[in-house]
């Protein structure tokens, strides 16, 4: 038996805790003294008390504590109540990260406004292709991340590697905002691949071979790194156009050189933002 300082270094809780666990009847000491008072508890009460806080962790009040305690959850309900939590967790640190990295993108874009010196543009054209594509809208960057993460993982099962190119996006969508992404996205494959060809993963999203176009003018720029901190990128691009005299002339395609979901840092993706020259309406002189 512990006095109740002692078991609330054990435990590593606050005596202040215990006392309120005491009052709202969660965890009664084993034993009090009737001579000093003193509270006395057990190392068979950590568990119970680990059931505590493990459901003061997943926003239940004291009382919702009690009544759960009551109905004697199990340990494996318990277990993927504290996983969910766990995964809601996980996943408010990686936006806020995410909005870290952002603002800092756009620090460094203002630092450098103004200046093409780190891109290198070039205008080219693209010939047609065929696209093992699906296109949908989506509410998030989240889904769209997880599509991408899901075609790549069952589509080279379907089709194998070798008749597989680079993965591509393309942004029908006037903008990449919450609830409003228009996205088509797939494979490049090669030319000699089943027309008829057609995969479906899960949540009915399918795959269907069609043709990317050919462009006559598109203008590219390599980017490295997470694709949602691209627009320094596409600042350059508008930059070059206004300095040459372009506009745009259709949806912009991201043609990604090497995936690696598992570390945003080591993308490279190829933009390319097809263009047309702007033809003056001045009358020319004679």
């Amino acid at each position: 038996m512990f006095q109740i300082g002692e078991f609330a270094r054990i435990a590593q809780v606050s005596t202040a805790q215990l006392r309120r666990y005491d009052k709202m009847g969660l965890l009664k000491p084993q034993k009090i003294d009737s001579f000093t008072g003193y509270r006395y508890y057990s190392a068979t009460q950590i568990p119970r008390l680990n059931r505590i806080l493990a459901l003061k962790e997943l926003g239940l009040t004291l009382k919702q504590i009690g009544r759960a305690l009551d109905d004697n959850i199990s340990s494996e309900e318990l277990r993927g109540m504290l996983y969910m939590k766990k995964t809601q967790i996980e996943q408010m640190i990686y936006e806020e990260i995410a909005r870290v990295r952002y603002i800092e993108s756009r620090i460094d874009q203002i630092d450098t406004e103004g200046t093409l010196n780190e891109y290198d543009i070039v205008l080219k054209s693209v010939p047609a292709t065929k696209f093992l594509s699906s296109r949908d809208k989506y509410e998030s960057v989240m889904d769209v991340r997880a599509n991408i993460g899901m075609s790549h993982q069952m589509i080279p099962k379907s089709t194998g590697k070798k008749l597989l190119g680079y993965f591509t996006a393309i942004l029908h969508s006037d903008g990449f905002f919450e609830g409003e992404i228009d996205l088509e996205m797939g494979f490049q494959v090669d030319s000699g691949i089943d027309e008829d060809l057609s995969v479906e993963l899960s949540q009915g999203i399918q795959f269907d071979v069609t043709e990317l176009p050919a462009v006559e003018h598109i203008l590219t720029i390599t980017r490295i790194g997470d694709p949602q901190l691209g627009h320094g990128t596409y600042g350059a691009l508008a930059t070059w156009m206004e300095a040459n005299n372009y506009q745009s002339d259709g949806p912009v395609r991201e043609l990604f050189i090497q995936y690696d979901a598992s570390d945003m840092g080591k993308m490279v993706a190829e933009v390319q933002y097809p263009v047309t020259p702007i033809v003056s309406d001045r009358p020319q002189l004679l």
